[in-house]
């Protein structure tokens, strides 16, 4: 999957956020970060919108790609083009 438009939805104390981010930046992969910690309407949104539940939530362009471990998944097997 190609990492255009690389956005993040993350709280600043989540070690797996902090996780993605770190594992982003190793691949040289631009993303823009948006901090929810404590807007739970926009976390309310994120819940409803993808179904899941639990910070960080990854979207290459409007594809929900889904948390951390995903996005780590894709990295180990190669699926993700800069």
């Amino acid at each position: 999957m190609k990492a255009e438009n690389v956005k993040l939805y993350t709280w600043p104390t989540c070690p797996f956020c902090n996780r993605a981010k770190r594992l982003l930046d190793e691949l040289e992969i631009p993303f823009i970060d948006h901090d929810i910690w404590g807007k739970d309407d926009e976390k309310a949104a994120l819940i409803e919108r993808t179904g899941q539940t639990t910070v960080p939530y990854v979207f290459f362009g409007d594809h929900f790609i889904g948390g951390c471990d995903d996005l780590v998944a894709m990295a180990e097997a190669g699926d993700i083009e800069k």
